[in-house]
């Protein structure tokens, strides 16, 4: 047990160094970057350092399996050079066996990353984006979803048009209970539409069964000042994909609260795919991490003692990129529809955990 604990906390100090590490490597490379984004801005320094900040936590997410990697690689070097794992393999235990307390540790990793870092990345992305937009004085979204429905904002000719609907369905094309507010350059109110139906076609909005209050007919003529329609068009340039986009980042969203955002999104019509693909993606990222963790020790524990450690570590390293891309890309055609989620989900990481294992196996055999 003591032996466990020892090996447990060797990779978790190597895990904290590594992560230090590359936090501060992408710190000053995105400092750079955003000092350049910024330039002609007062306190350019301060603000870029900010929004380095920022981006660092989402770059850490999207990295943290092959951290994981290099901290399992870095763990076994060490292991390797003081003979340490020598000596416990003469105590008889296996090589899966004197790992088994650092993958218990990567696993643990794997569930804080999904409950507190992902959360708190995600969070830091909106940051990132509501602070750049303060500084360069400009919106960057139209489009926002909230308990009171769908709110949208599009310029007109005259002024501009702000947009209410409480529901949607039909991905999106199809909106109810639309509310149209319509002002002037000035920002004084013109009219206002409202219906029970609206479809979105191609650069227009077709509302049916609705009425029109003109605000300047009202202060003339109250009588005149309204007016029923079934059919309304009104130019438009939002498209059903800034609709879904008004919704979370599925990045963003804890898996206590994913199972509901994802019967949100499917009652409003919208597909479900990418949050599905990232609800499974995060009840595997305990296992990923287990087994990035065999990749960074299975060449290295083996290849100690042939004094090959450089060839070692370049193909654990090489492996363990492979695998990352693996996942990526399997990913990526899971949430296009191209296959099936589980499949792109659980097959990079079980093809990869039953080769490491095997190669365990063989390495163990001589």
């Amino acid at each position: 047990m003591t032996l466990a604990r020892y090996f447990a906390w060797r990779f978790f100090l190597n895990f904290v160094r590594i992560l230090l590490a590359i936090g501060l490597m992408i710190i000053l490379i995105d400092f750079l970057a955003n000092l350049n984004r910024l330039g002609g801005i007062d306190n350019a320094v301060q603000e870029a350092l900010i929004l380095s900040f920022y981006h660092t936590i989402t770059y850490l997410s999207l990295a943290m399996p092959l951290i994981v990697m290099l901290a399992g690689l870095g763990f076994s070097v060490g292991l390797a050079r003081t003979s340490e794992f020598v000596i416990s393999r003469a105590s008889g235990q296996s090589a899966l066996r004197s790992l088994l307390p650092v993958m218990a540790c990567a696993f643990v990793l794997g569930v804080v990353s999904i409950f507190l870092f992902d959360p708190l990345a995600g969070r830091m992305v909106n940051a990132y984006d509501d602070r750049l937009a303060d500084l360069r004085g400009n919106q960057l979204s139209t489009v926002s979803v909230n308990e009171s429905g769908y709110w949208m904002r599009q310029a007109t000719p005259t002024g501009h048009q702000i947009i209410n609907a409480k529901s949607a369905s039909d991905n999106g094309r199809m909106l109810r209970d639309l509310s149209v507010y319509s002002y002037d350059g000035n920002g004084q109110i013109q009219s206002r539409t409202f219906a029970k139906t609206a479809f979105l076609y191609a650069q227009e909005w077709v509302l049916t069964q609705g009425e029109t209050w003109s605000d300047s007919k009202l202060s003339d003529d109250p009588l005149t000042g309204s007016a029923t329609f079934k059919i309304l068009r009104i130019p438009t340039s939002i498209t059903p994909l800034q609709l879904l986009a008004g919704y979370p980042a599925p990045e963003t969203i804890s898996p206590l609260e994913m199972s509901a955002q994802i019967e949100r999104v499917q009652n409003s019509g919208f597909s479900t795919t990418k949050y599905r693909s990232q609800q499974w993606g995060q009840y595997a990222r305990p296992f990923l991490f287990a087994v990035m963790v065999l990749i960074g020790s299975v060449f290295t524990l083996q290849n100690a003692r042939m004094g090959n450690l450089g060839i070692s570590v370049v193909s654990s390293v090489l492996f363990g990129f492979g695998v990352h891309f693996l996942q990526n890309f399997s990913t990526t055609l899971g949430r296009s529809g191209e296959i099936p989620i589980l499949l792109s989900v659980w097959a990079p990481i079980l093809s990869a955990g039953l080769v490491v294992i095997a190669l365990f196996l063989h390495y163990e055999d001589g």
